[in-house]
């Protein structure tokens, strides 16, 4: 039986998560494959897959939100097979930025004009589609470092916005 890796958090703060993967086992392994998860704004889970190369392995997660829920699952690869899931969680330190207020106005059929307030010298996504299920599912996105951006959409559709 090839048990699951042990996935150790060595360190986080607001922007960062430091952790270490491990087998407990004499199985050798080529590698790893770690999902990181966390929702955003309650409507959206995102997701963030790395692969690793090698036995043992510190990965440091940059980019981060501060005093946000995330989870970390990994499988190990193996001349056996691949293991089963292991799990963990850890909330970022800090304080989680304020949401945005998000502005949407119409510039003609096909373009939106969407600006928010907010912090500077950070990364904004906007989330766009034409139903709550489909922007919880697979919504429209881009990101920006601005305050504003033009969205291209389809005509006589409407959208719901979330920056």
């Amino acid at each position: 039986v090839i048990p699951p890796p042990v996935i150790h958090i060595e360190s986080y703060s607001d922007d960062s998560i430091s952790f270490s993967l491990k087998m407990t086992t004499n199985i050798k392994v080529s590698g790893y494959v770690v999902n990181i998860y966390w929702t955003f704004d309650t409507h959206r889970q995102e997701k963030r897959t790395l692969i690793i190369e090698g036995e043992k392995s510190i990965q440091k997660v940059a980019n981060l939100t501060a005093h946000t829920p995330y989870e970390i699952s990994a499988w190990a690869k193996t001349e056996l097979g691949d293991s089963p899931l292991s799990f963990v969680h850890v909330v970022t330190s800090g304080t989680r930025p304020a949401s945005p207020s998000l502005k949407a106005k119409a510039i003609n059929q096909t373009a939106v004009e969407c600006s928010w307030t907010g912090p500077r010298n950070v990364v904004y996504g906007i989330f766009y589609a034409t139903s709550f299920l489909e922007l919880y599912r697979s919504p429209h996105n881009t990101t920006t470092t601005s305050h504003n951006i033009t969205v291209i959409v389809q005509r006589d559709e409407q959208y719901l916005f979330l920056v």
